[in-house]
C-alpha cells in the first residue's frame, strides 16, 4: 500500500492536477479497512471518507470496487 500513497501524496501535491478517482477510492478504501475493522467497512464507508478526506464524489460501483480489491491478498502471496 506504500505505494498507493505515494502516489496519492504525489497526484496531490501537483498544482492543478486531478486526482484519479479509483486511486482516491483505493486510498479510502484502505483507510475504511483499517479504521472500520469492527464492524467491517462497507462501500458506504468508503464514500463518506473519500468525501471527506479527498474532497471526491465517487459512484457506489467505484467504491464497492475499491474495497473488494482492497480485501484480496496481494498477488504473488497471501496477506498477513
Amino acid at each position: 500500500m506504500a505505494g498507493l500513497w505515494h502516489e496519492v501524496l504525489r497526484t496531490m501535491s501537483q498544482p492543478g492536477a486531478s486526482p484519479d478517482d479509483d486511486l482516491l477510492a483505493r486510498a479510502a478504501a484502505d483507510i475504511a479497512l483499517r479504521d472500520h475493522p469492527h464492524p467491517p467497512a462497507d462501500a458506504e464507508v468508503v464514500l463518506e471518507i473519500a468525501r471527506t478526506e479527498f474532497a471526491a464524489v465517487l459512484t457506489y460501483r467505484q467504491a464497492r470496487a475499491a474495497l473488494d480489491s482492497a480485501r484480496r491478498p496481494p498477488e504473488g502471496g497471501s496477506a498477513p
